[in-house]
């Protein structure tokens, strides 16, 4: 028998995923239900079940955020998400499975019988997931949470309590964090903080320009101050990255 949990934000969502599991025959004990990513920690680390449903966008954050936090490796994961835009694009390259809402009664059938008959190995757990998740984050916005390889950041720039993501593609996004944040999470995937209102995906960077005190050319033609406190720092790194600063 599969313990499983059931973790969504919505409580038609839990109630229709539950209707599901009384409809297919395999053997499922649901033990718990949770709808939002504090909840849904702590019903996991109690019960620690062989597989849990979970929903990618929770009311406070997503089930990245629980991932990210959870201790047990071998609970099994089975997304739930209705953007098959990015969130399925960015695990189809895994082994895990996915089904978007509203969830297909076979497909779930489908899903939880391959559950239940794959080894408890590393590449089906919560590891595999965190390590494909290492080079995504996610940016909350006021239409949901998007999820982003550093790689897609040209860079980010402060508005007051939020933050403007500038995008290889073109599209900018407006985060409901401050740049503060978003330096944190970033600093390891090679951006820098250039200015207190500006950090920059180093990679981009095309040449630095003496004018105005400072300032980096990125490769899409756009424009970033440097504040003469960072200059030297940006300079030396620069150098790190070619021997000599880009031209």
């Amino acid at each position: 028998m599969l313990r499983l949990v059931i973790v969504d934000d919505e409580a038609p969502a839990r109630a229709n995923l539950r209707a599901a599991l009384g409809s297919i025959p395999v053997d499922v004990q649901v033990v718990g239900e949770a709808d939002d990513v504090s909840s849904a920690l702590e019903l996991l680390e109690t019960e620690r079940p062989d597989v849990v449903l979970l929903d990618i966008w929770l009311g406070d954050g997503t089930g990245f955020d629980v991932m990210e936090r959870l201790t047990h490796d071998a609970t099994r994961v089975i997304f739930i998400t209705a953007f098959d835009n990015y969130a399925v694009r960015a695990f189809k390259s895994g082994a895990l499975h996915y089904l978007l809402k509203p969830v297909v009664r076979d497909e779930l059938r489908e899903a939880l019988e391959r559950v239940n008959t794959m080894p408890r190995r590393e590449a089906e757990s919560i590891q595999h997931v965190r390590r494909l998740l290492q080079d995504r984050i996610t940016i909350p916005t006021l239409e949901g949470f998007h999820v982003l390889a550093p790689s897609e950041i040209m860079r980010c720039e402060s508005d007051g309590n939020y933050t403007r993501f500038h995008l290889g593609n073109g599209e900018k996004l407006l985060a409901s964090r401050t740049l503060k944040e978003f330096d944190a999470l970033l600093e390891p995937h090679g951006f820098m903080r250039v200015h207190l209102s500006h950090l920059v995906n180093m990679v981009e960077v095309k040449m630095y320009l003496h004018r105005d005190g400072g300032t980096l050319l990125l490769r899409d033609g756009q424009e970033v101050p440097v504040s003469h406190r960072r200059r030297q720092e940006v300079i030396e790194a620069l150098g790190r990255r070619s021997g000599q600063p880009k031209a």
